[in-house]
C-alpha cells in the first residue's frame, strides 16, 4: 500500500515486563526509604531529643514489676499487688487485684499470662481486663501463653512433671495432659500454635547421654484420630549435647526452636521431616527476643576458638524464614532487647537505640539514670522508660 500514511500502531507491552517494572518502582521506593532512614538516624542526634509527655506510674522498690504493650495506645503493668491496663496518655482502662511473692508476665500480642515460680496459680489478660484464671494443684515451674490465649503450664508432681493445655473458650477443665514420669527428663520450653491446634514440647534427657527432644503432637483427639496417631505424636527430634530453652509458634503451623548451638524453624505438619532451616550460633547469645515478624539477638562471649565468632554487642535480626535482615554493632554488651512496630529497640548500659529490620539506626537515646526496661508504646518515637520505683512515657521532640 503505497504512498499511504498509516498510523503509528503502538506496541502492546507484554504483562511480565509490566510486572518487572512495578517491582523495580516497589524496590527502589523501598530502597529510598531506607536511605531517608539512614539520614534522618544522622540528623535525629542532632536535631531530636527524648521529652517526658507527662504520664508516669510509680511503684515501691522490689515489686517485680512488668511491662508489656502489644504496638497500640495501651499496655499492661503488673506488681505484685495486681495488674492494670492503661493507655499511653494515662488512663486507666482495667484493673485487678491479686497477692503473688514474685509475679512474671509473660506476653504475646493482646494477651498476658502472669503466674509465679512454684505458684499455684496464673491468670490470663486481654485488653479487656481478666480472661480467665487456672487454679493448680501442683507448683508451675514452666507456662507460656498466646495470643489466642491458649495457656500450657507445666507442674511439678509427686512423681515428675506434667503438662497440661487450656483452651479460653472453656478454661475450667485441660484440653490436653501429658505426665511426664521418667526421672532422668525435664522439660524446658512449650508453646501451644496460635489455631490451637499444636503443642510443641521441648525435652532434656540426662541418663546416659545428654540429649534434648522436641516433640510436636496435636492437642485435639479428633486431628489424632483423622490420621491415626493413637498417642497425638505427630514428630520428634533429638540434638544431642544441645540445651533447647525456647519455643515459640509464628502462626497455626510454624515454629521457632532456640538452642544453645543453632536456632531452628520448623513446620508441625505430619508431612514435614526434620527443620526447614537452622542457623548456626558461634557466640552464645547475651540476650534474645521475638517479635511479631521477626527475631533478634545480640552476640554475647564467643564459643571456644570458633573461627566464625563475632565481638561481643553485634546484634542481629532475622524474618521468620531464617534470612538475617540486618545487623548493628553496639559497641558494648546487651542489656536490654525488644521488638515493635518490626523495630529492634536495643540497649547498652543507659545507651538506647532504635533499629529497623535492615540495620539502620532511627534515633539514639542516652538516659540520666539506669533503666530496667524500654518498649515501644504508639508508634516507633513512643516509648515506656522503667526505672527502679517508677516508669514515664517519652516521646521523641524536635529540640
Amino acid at each position: 500500500m503505497n504512498g499511504v500514511n498509516l498510523p503509528n500502531k503502538k506496541k502492546r507491552t507484554s504483562p511480565v515486563k509490566i510486572v518487572l517494572v512495578v517491582a523495580a518502582l516497589l524496590i527502589s521506593a523501598a530502597l529510598i526509604q531506607q536511605v531517608i532512614l539512614g539520614m534522618l538516624s544522622a540528623e535525629a542526634r542532632q536535631e531530636l531529643h527524648m521529652a517526658a509527655t507527662g504520664v508516669s506510674v510509680s511503684y515501691g522498690f522490689d515489686m517485680h514489676q512488668g511491662f508489656h504493650s502489644p504496638n497500640t495506645r495501651h499496655f499492661f503493668f503488673s506488681t505484685r499487688e495486681g495488674v492494670q491496663i492503661k493507655t499511653s496518655a494515662g488512663d486507666l482502662l482495667q484493673e485487678y487485684s491479686f497477692n503473688l511473692r514474685h509475679p512474671v508476665m509473660i506476653g504475646r500480642g493482646s494477651t498476658v499470662a502472669i503466674g509465679e515460680p512454684d505458684g499455684h496459680k496464673i491468670y490470663v489478660f486481654n485488653t479487656e481486663g481478666l480472661w480467665y484464671y487456672v487454679n493448680f494443684e501442683h507448683p508451675t515451674i514452666l507456662y507460656n501463653v498466646n495470643q489466642a490465649g491458649h495457656l500450657s503450664v507445666i507442674t511439678r508432681t509427686n512423681v515428675g512433671y506434667e503438662l497440661q493445655v487450656f483452651n479460653p473458650n472453656n478454661p475450667q477443665s485441660y484440653v490436653f495432659r501429658n505426665p511426664i514420669n521418667d526421672a532422668n527428663v525435664f522439660p524446658t520450653a512449650i508453646d501451644v500454635s496460635e489455631c490451637g491446634t499444636y503443642i510443641a514440647l521441648a525435652l532434656l534427657d540426662v541418663d546416659t547421654l545428654i540429649y534434648s527432644q522436641i516433640t510436636f503432637n496435636y492437642i485435639r483427639r479428633a486431628d489424632s484420630r483423622a490420621l491415626g496417631l493413637t498417642d497425638g505424636l505427630i514428630r520428634g527430634y533429638i540434638y544431642n549435647n544441645e540445651f533447647i530453652y525456647r519455643i515459640q509458634f509464628t502462626n497455626c503451623g510454624r515454629v521457632l526452636v532456640f538452642t544453645d548451638q543453632q536456632i531452628l524453624g520448623f513446620a508441625t505438619g505430619p508431612e514435614t521431616q526434620g527443620a526447614l532451616w537452622s542457623i548456626p550460633l558461634y557466640n552464645q547469645p547475651d540476650i534474645l527476643y521475638i517479635g511479631e515478624n521477626n527475631f533478634a539477638y545480640v552476640t554475647g562471649d564467643p564459643f571456644l576458638n570458633h573461627p566464625e565468632a563475632k565481638e561481643p554487642g553485634v546484634l542481629h535480626i532475622y524474618n521468620f524464614y531464617g534470612q538475617l535482615t540486618g545487623t548493628y554493632d553496639l559497641g558494648g554488651r546487651a542489656t536490654h532487647l525488644s521488638i515493635g512496630f518490626n523495630t529492634i529497640l536495643v540497649g547498652t548500659g543507659r545507651t538506647f537505640y532504635a533499629i529497623t529490620a535492615h540495620g539502620l539506626q532511627l534515633w539514639q537515646y542516652s538516659a540520666l539514670q539506669d533503666v530496667a526496661n524500654m518498649i515501644f508504646m504508639d508508634n516507633t518515637d513512643t516509648v515506656l522508660m522503667a526505672g527502679g520505683a517508677s516508669a514515664v512515657v517519652m516521646q521523641l521532640v524536635s529540640k
